[in-house]
C-alpha cells in the first residue's frame, strides 16, 4: 500500500481544479485548523460523504511495558477520532 502525502494531495487537487498549489495548501490548512478547533470545543464535525471528527476522552489506566512487563501508569488523555462514512453518490 502506497502513502499519499499531503504534498501529493495538494498537487492533485490543484491540478484537477486548475488552482495554484499555494492556495490549495492554505485552504487545506485552514479546513484542518477549523476541524481541530471545533472538535476541541467538544463539537462533532460531520462532513457528508467523508466522515465524522470528534474528540474522545480516555480514562487513566494501568498498562504493561511491552519489553519487561512492568506496570505503567497511563494518564488520562483526549484524542481526536475520525470515523469514515459512506460516500455519497
Amino acid at each position: 500500500m502506497a502513502v499519499f502525502s499531503k504534498t501529493q494531495l495538494v498537487k492533485a487537487v490543484a491540478d484537477e481544479l486548475g488552482f495554484n498549489q499555494t492556495n490549495v495548501k492554505e485552504i487545506l490548512d485552514a479546513a484542518h485548523a477549523k476541524i481541530a478547533e471545533r472538535a476541541d470545543a467538544g463539537d462533532t464535525v460531520s462532513i457528508a460523504g467523508f466522515g465524522r471528527f470528534q474528540t474522545k476522552d480516555y480514562k487513566a489506566r494501568v498498562g504493561r511495558h511491552p519489553g519487561n512487563g512492568a506496570l505503567v501508569d497511563i494518564p488520562a488523555s483526549r484524542r481526536l477520532t475520525f470515523k469514515a462514512t459512506k460516500p455519497t453518490t
